[in-house]
């Protein structure tokens, strides 16, 4: 009893913090279930991130939070990247399903450059994801995500693919590519400027239609340090595009961000 109670605190904990601190993955990274051992791969740690403030800032942050990851033998899984969601395939080259993730809000306390533009809130998202192992090496990758912006009524299309190359026994190296586009109202929430937010702020009004976001390349290092322990470092680099590029208050179109987690696998 006393276990699953931890557990459930645990869950609980990690999800605030998936939910507050979200720097969201685009993509289900997903253990394929006939390589979970035994009934639960379960790991947990904490993660460093350099980000933006704000997508489209000039402006750095840096914050820390938990990093969770659990997934069952069953298909379910919970993660602080690949969300709480449910795999349907037992097949180790598809994966397919549905999950719920954090979408970052955007506090105009963050920043002078966002007075007046007010806030949007952390969002828990539901959608659905498809992914295909081409070989051990390559993978395509697609996700549908819905219910962000202003009005809980924004839509995310993300489509991509990873490269995966085993080093030795303790090292190996993945790099992930991603495109993404986005409805009217997203972009309107992240990247407009409303009437009422241009009589509030220094920025004329600014309508960001439908259409492609942004695309993003990046490149993580895992390194085993034995059978418990392991370090990841990566990086990646994102390039807004089109309304979102030209947003008034984006200053920063090809934007970087750096992370080094470390977890511990029971």
């Amino acid at each position: 009893m006393k276990k699953y109670l931890a557990l459930a605190l645990l869950f609980g904990a990690s999800f605030t913090a998936l939910t507050a601190h979200s720097q969201v993955l685009d993509f289900a990274q997903l253990t394929p279930t006939p390589y979970i051992q035994g009934n639960v791969n379960f790991s947990l740690g904490a993660v460093v991130i350099s980000a933006p403030k704000y997508s489209g800032s000039d402006e750095r942050r840096i914050a820390a939070y938990p990093a969770f990851d659990a997934q069952w033998k069953n298909g379910v899984f919970f993660s602080a990247v690949s969300g709480l969601g449910y795999n349907f395939s037992k097949d180790p080259m598809l994966q397919y399903g549905v999950r719920m993730t954090a979408e970052p809000g955007r506090d105009e306390t963050k920043s002078a450059k966002l007075k007046g533009l007010g806030d949007i809130d952390t969002t828990v998202e539901p959608g659905a994801f498809f992914n295909y192992y081409i070989n051990p090496t390559y993978a395509v990758l697609s996700s549908l995500r819905y219910g962000s912006g202003i009005d809980h009524n924004g839509a995310q299309l993300s489509l991509g693919g990873r490269y995966f190359r085993p080093i030795n026994a303790q090292h190996r190296f993945s790099a992930l590519f991603s495109v993404n586009w986005a409805n009217g109202t997203y972009m309107q929430s992240y990247y407009g400027v409303s009437a009422q937010q241009a009589a509030a702020s220094a920025y004329s009004q600014y309508a960001a239609g439908a259409g492609l976001t942004d695309m993003k390349i990046g490149a993580n290092w895992h390194w085993s340090i034995d059978t418990n322990w392991t370090l990841i470092t990566g990086t990646s680099v994102k390039h807004l595009l089109g309304d979102a590029a030209n947003s008034p208050f984006v200053f920063q179109k090809t934007p970087i961000t750096v992370f080094s987690s470390a977890s511990y696998r029971f």
